[in-house]
């Protein structure tokens, strides 16, 4: 196997300041970007003389299949700050790019950005109160090209059928009209400090938007293809993030530092041509992109239940003849892996030559749904099993005696057989729990030793900590740490928690010595 991969670059730049407050700065240039793969194996399926393993030594023709492929992105850019008087800012950037992986007639993308700052604080009188402000706002777009070969068919070596070698067309349509991906986005934010930097608040709103997104859609496997390549549909992603810092008290001798780091994103798909897209599937748990919804929305199959809205048992599960809750036929929502908000808060004290500091972590809001809940319930492992051992179950919903007519369901059933059919694998509104906790991420304890002692020693700085990390975990979740993902092939799946891990505390003590 041989990877390489180059970048060559050139830069001008000019610098300039112009009666003492304008200030100009610009710069252009250019990159190439190279490059190449060339993956060879060769496998000698039979020996002839066991123990010689010498591609000489085959009974059957040597297979050998090759993986060849290059790219190339050619880029001019350009970018220029102008600043006046040390007060306000503008940055513009421009870049060009001309991908070997695109159509010649849409390999060439432009995006540019544009960021202002100002220091309100200098520019304005101010309440005394205010230390400093700054207010700032941008625009920015992305370009993105994909992956080399995708505009037309190829062929693969695959496993000999006897003696004739045999070449494989790609199961991927390709597409040879494909646009660039390109995502535009704004912000605004400010960064505000008060009462001599005693309560610092830095905020941000952003909403960014991806359009001409390259995807793989499933297709009639009847065509001889699974699937193909599409520029397809709009996705916004938009949210606030905030960092609020307070220091209550600072005295000469203690200092007590208080920071809370918030954030809140939401997705959604506002156009994908009329087709919902899978993102990732495992174990029958899918992640799909649907109009109206956000990227991260879970669907699979789950109870059916009372729809009409009229019936007293509106929302009630529906019984079938067994005394077993039914399950859909088609994949329904479940909800959604991303949390409504996350929230970090530090605490950190110093008294002297002593620290002390601590963290939370809490997220609210969110699913996961469990393959432990599914594998541990269907061969009775957990405690929630327990019940209806003795007696049996009676499952909580109504039997359909007529269309349009129920009553409460009475059907015993063991519970083994119960389990079984009620966490069935594909069933995942049986599998899924709320994904919210509060961590105690991590506590620090430290000692500092004074400047008396250290001047006595050939060291100018010594420190002796301890820490501690996800010490206490808070979760109405019995079985697992909910911050836990599946992965798969390397890849995470968020949202999917499969047969995990407990998790793990762990304990640093650290002496750190500057000389």
């Amino acid at each position: 196997m041989f990877f390489e991969e180059s970048n060559t670059d050139f830069l001008l730049s000019y610098d300039k300041t112009f009666n003492e407050k304008w200030n100009i700065n610009i710069s252009g240039g250019g990159n190439q970007f190279r490059q190449r793969q060339d993956y060879t194996q060769t496998v000698a399926p039979q020996l002839i003389n066991p123990g010689i393993y010498s591609f000489n030594n085959t009974r059957k023709p040597l297979e050998v299949n090759t993986n060849n492929q290059q790219k190339r992105i050619n880029s001019l850019y350009g970018f220029a700050r102008f600043a006046y008087d040390n007060l306000l800012f503008l940055d513009i950037t421009g870049r060009n790019d001309w991908s070997s992986t695109l159509p010649t007639d849409n390999n060439s993308y432009f995006y540019p950005s544009a960021t202002l700052s100002a220091i309100a604080s200098d520019m304005f009188e101010m309440p005394e109160f205010v230390s400093f402000a700054k207010l700032r706002a941008a625009y920015a777009e992305v370009g993105n090209d994909t992956d080399p070969y995708k505009l037309s068919s190829f062929f693969t070596n695959e496993t000999p059928f006897g003696d004739n070698p045999i070449l494989t067309e790609s199961s991927l349509i390709p597409n040879a009209v494909l646009k660039p991906e390109i995502t535009s986005s704004y912000e605004i934010g400010a960064d505000i400090r008060l009462f001599q930097s005693r309560l610092n608040l830095d905020a941000t709103y952003y909403d960014g938007r991806t359009k001409n997104q390259i995807i793989p859609i499933s297709t009639d496997i009847s065509s001889g293809y699974t699937s193909k390549l599409i520029n397809a549909g709009e996705v916004r992603n938009y949210g606030f993030e905030a960092i609020l810092n307070v220091i209550p008290v600072r005295t000469e001798n203690f200092t007590w530092n208080t920071m809370f780091n918030y954030s809140r994103n939401r997705s959604e798909v506002t156009d994908l041509g009329g087709i919902d897209y899978t993102l990732t599937e495992r174990n029958s748990v899918f992640i799909q992109a649907r109009e109206g919804g956000s990227i991260s929305a879970i669907y699979g199959r789950g109870f059916q239940r009372v729809e009409d809205a009229n019936s007293e048992y509106f929302g009630q599960k529906i019984v079938n003849s067994d005394g077993i809750p039914a399950r859909t036929d088609d994949l329904v929502y479940q909800g959604d892996y991303a949390p409504d908000y996350t929230l970090g808060i530090l605490n950190s004290f110093k008294y002297k030559a002593l620290d002390l500091g601590f963290m939370f972590d809490i997220r609210q809001g969110g699913i996961v749904v469990s393959r432990t809940k599914t594998i541990g319930s269907t061969s009775g492992q957990l405690k929630e099993t327990l019940v209806g051992r003795e007696t049996g179950i009676v499952a909580e919903g109504v039997v359909q005696t007529s269309p349009g007519v129920y009553t409460p369901n009475t059907t015993n059933v063991d519970v083994r057989t119960y389990n079984n059919r009620y966490y069935e694998r594909d069933n995942v509104e049986a599998a899924k729990y709320d994904a919210s906790y509060t961590k105690l991420r991590e506590v620090s304890m430290g000692y500092t030793l004074p400047a008396r002692i250290i001047d006595k020693l050939p060291i100018s700085k010594a420190r002796l900590s301890l820490t501690g990390r996800n010490l206490v975990l808070w979760t109405d979740n019995p079985h697992f740490d909910p911050e836990t993902v599946s992965v798969s092939g390397g890849t995470l799946q968020p949202g999917i928690e499969n047969m995990s891990y407990p998790s793990t505390k762990t304990y640093t003590l650290n002496l750190q010595i500057d000389f």
